[in-house]
């Protein structure tokens, strides 16, 4: 009895065994080409998508040789009326997205190379712009951060508009606090009018 009860577990075990080995297995094969056609998908999903992207051109950019007006440093030291109070610096500038009149304008705020030399404008004012209309550059700046003494709107104006001036295309330079007219830029001189020169 006990012979026959072991022949047939063993065949039992046998046929399961059989059974479990010819379950189908999904083949790596299948698995790979699933693999493939969903990389070639995202690659065909992501290629529509570049499509469909718009590229914004490089702005042109150019570069040109100004005339820049600083603050010549022994005049602020001394005070000595015979020194001249501005001197001009030779400087290759890049501009294309912004003017080259608001680069000038940038540059100026930014302060001279050479040691001799300063820029008097406040690091605290803010330029909104710079515009050219019929030979006026309209120079615009924020009225928050605009303060100062009267040594430092003197040279604001007198550097900036001798720099600009320095331009073929600009004949008068117009100061505006946030887009509109005002009296004075820091409180001392009268900004209502261009300016189409100063006396440094």
């Amino acid at each position: 009895m006990k012979k026959m009860f072991t022949i047939l577990l063993i065949i039992v075990l046998t046929l399961s065994l059989v059974a479990c080995s010819t379950t189908e297995k999904p083949s790596s094969d299948n698995m790979i080409e699933e693999d493939d056609s969903d990389i070639i998908d995202k690659q065909e999903n992501n290629e529509s998508e570049d499509d469909n992207q718009v590229v914004e051109p490089t702005p042109k950019t150019d570069e040109e040789e100004v005339v820049l007006y600083f603050a010549n440093k022994e005049y602020i030291d001394t005070g000595d009326e015979s020194l001249e109070k501005l001197i001009p610096e030779k400087r290759v500038v890049k501009y294309g997205d912004i003017s080259l009149e608001e680069v000038i304008v940038k540059e100026l705020m930014k302060g001279p190379k050479k040691d001799d030399l300063s820029t008097v404008i406040p690091s605290s004012i803010k330029l909104l712009g710079v515009e050219v209309s019929d030979g006026t550059a309209f120079v615009n700046f924020a009225q928050e951060g605009l303060f100062g003494g009267s040594m430092q709107e003197d040279f604001t104006i007198t550097q900036i508009v001798n720099s600009l001036l320095e331009l073929d295309n600009i004949e008068r330079v117009q100061f505006l606090i946030d887009g509109e007219k005002a009296e004075s830029l820091m409180g001392h001189i009268d900004i209502s009018e261009p300016f189409e020169s100063i006396e440094d």
